[in-house]
C-alpha cells in the first residue's frame, strides 16, 4: 500500500484566467479535491468524517509551473508532519510524466467547536494519521 493519495484533476476553461493558464486560486481548489479524497480513505466510516474535529490554520502554494486546459494532472497528497495539536498535508499537483507544476501546504488543526479552541491530538486520529505519512 503507498502513503500518497493521487486524484486525476481534469482542468476546465473555467479554471483559467486571462492570460489562460490557470488561475493562481484554483490550485487550492485541486488542493481540497485532493485532501478530501484523503480524509475518506483515513476515515472511511462517513459519521466520523463528517465530524472530523479540525480546522484549516493555514494554505499555501508555491507554483512552479503554470497549467494549461488540456494538460492531464495527478494531485498527490500525504501526511508530511504530525504535531502535538496540528498536522500538515504536502499536495503536489504533477503531469503524467512526474513533472511538478506547484506544491502546497495545509496545516490543520484538531479542535474543540464547544470551546472555540485547538486540542491535543487523539490517539485514535494519530495512528489513522500515520497510515498516509511521508517524511520528507
Amino acid at each position: 500500500m503507498t502513503n500518497r493519495i493521487t486524484q486525476r484533476i481534469q482542468i476546465r476553461f473555467r479554471d483559467t484566467d486571462a492570460m489562460g493558464h490557470v488561475n493562481n486560486a484554483v490550485y487550492f481548489t485541486y488542493f481540497e479535491t485532493a485532501r478530501g479524497r484523503l480524509f475518506k480513505e483515513l476515515f472511511k466510516d462517513k459519521e466520523q468524517l463528517q465530524n472530523l474535529p479540525i480546522i484549516v490554520a493555514s494554505n499555501s502554494c508555491d507554483y512552479l509551473k503554470p497549467l494549461f486546459v488540456g494538460t492531464n494532472i495527478i494531485a498527490q497528497c500525504y501526511v508530511s508532519r504530525i504535531g502535538d495539536k496540528s498536522f500538515t498535508i504536502t499536495t503536489k499537483i504533477l503531469d503524467e510524466d512526474g513533472t511538478v507544476y506547484a506544491s502546497g501546504k495545509t496545516v490543520a488543526v484538531f479542535y474543540d467547536y464547544e470551546h472555540s479552541r485547538s486540542i491535543r491530538i487523539p490517539e485514535q486520529y494519530r495512528t489513522v494519521l500515520k497510515r498516509f505519512f511521508v517524511d520528507e
